[in-house]
């Protein structure tokens, strides 16, 4: 019993440090001249996308005292401004997130000078496991060998290492294990603002699984 009430404390301990965090990110107010002042708004907007690279909506909907639908006309303001310079800038809605990002054309250009190692053409097993992940997330390791019927730990690690999933927490107080979901690179790389976009796949039970991949 008082090993429970102490993860429980712990639990409610990093919960308030949490709450002070967003709350201390969240405390300044941008000044009423910049907010009415729409040009001024989208410089300060684009500022601060550049220097977080991946800002939440609801932060930029709290500093700049507007809807979701204000923020998607700034970031299309911003983004014509983009267009019109040829700029190789952009600025898209992934997930609950704003990021900036380049433009798909200079992508094969950029990974000939910056990806020193060679691409790793990603399995058939490696996709599987990020499917079931994509779909039933949240959901342990143990959840997902058992969907494969076979061990995922190594799919796990690459997938991690490539930055298509990471940890979203433990499933309850008494479960020590960490579950698996997908991130805002794996929307981006299959062209997808939010997971409800995903497209309609057959039952994963029908999926075949190769063991010995």
């Amino acid at each position: 019993m008082d090993d429970i009430k102490q993860l429980k404390e712990n639990n409610e301990s990093m919960e308030a440090q949490a709450e002070n965090k967003s709350s201390e990110k969240t405390a300044f107010e941008i000044d009423d001249s910049i907010l009415s002042n729409r040009e001024e708004l989208e410089k300060v907007m684009e500022a601060v996308i550049y220097v977080e690279g991946s800002v939440p909506i609801g932060r930029l909907r709290t500093l700049f005292k507007c809807e979701n639908s204000d923020i998607r006309n700034y970031i299309e303001s911003i983004n014509s401004k983009y267009r019109n310079a040829g700029s190789a800038i952009e600025i898209l809605e992934v997930g609950d997130s704003i990021i900036m990002t380049i433009i798909p054309s200079t992508f094969g250009t950029l990974s000939a000078i910056y990806d020193k190692k060679r691409k790793k053409k990603i399995s058939k097993a490696m996709l599987q496991t990020l499917s079931i992940i994509a779909y039933k997330q949240p959901l342990t390791k143990a959840e997902i060998d058992d969907i494969r019927q076979s061990d995922s730990g190594y799919h796990l690690r690459a997938l991690m290492e490539d930055g298509f999933i990471t940890w979203k927490g433990r499933k309850d107080y008494l479960d020590k294990r960490q579950t698996y979901g997908t991130t805002d690179k794996f929307l981006m790389h299959f062209g997808i603002n939010s997971l409800d976009d995903l497209p309609k796949l057959r039952e994963l039970k029908d999926l075949e699984f190769n063991k010995n991949e």
